[in-house]
């Protein structure tokens, strides 16, 4: 009798059934999945907000050297700065021909345009400024 009474255990001794087991995994498995999707959504958001960054930087870096050129002429200009940013300078002329006949310079409306992104036409910011250009003396 000692024998059978061995065998069964204590209330305190019992451990977990398959059951319990397989649901504390299953919630474990489902926790992980939300979490790890909740951290590559943030990575992807953070890489967008660093391309945007540097593509905010180049335009405003553009702007700023078409601002303080001795020598700026109506036109575009394009380039490509590291793999992924490129880059469009356009001056035109600003106002109507009959504004600028009674300014006393060239008013002129600079946009610089950076297109960055990996699929497709990728994404694009512009900014835009004004610039009074000394008139050329007519010959």
């Amino acid at each position: 009798m000692r024998e059978d009474a061995s065998q069964i255990p204590e209330a305190g001794e019992r451990g977990f059934t398959l059951i319990e087991v397989l649901v504390a995994l299953t919630i474990l498995a489902v926790s992980l999945a939300v979490l790890f999707g909740i951290f590559g959504h943030a990575l992807s958001r953070n890489t967008e907000n660093q391309s945007r960054m540097a593509a905010r930087t180049l335009a405003s870096s553009l702007i700023a050297q078409a601002e303080s050129s001795a020598s700026l002429s109506m036109g575009t200009v394009t380039g490509r700065t590291a793999p992924d940013l490129a880059w469009r300078i356009d001056v035109r002329p600003y106002g109507t021909d009959e504004d600028r006949q009674s300014w006393p310079g060239i008013a002129a409306q600079i946009s610089a345009t950076v297109v960055w992104g990996e699929r497709g036409p990728g994404q694009t910011l512009t900014l835009s400024t004004l610039r009074l250009l000394p008139k050329r003396p007519q010959t």
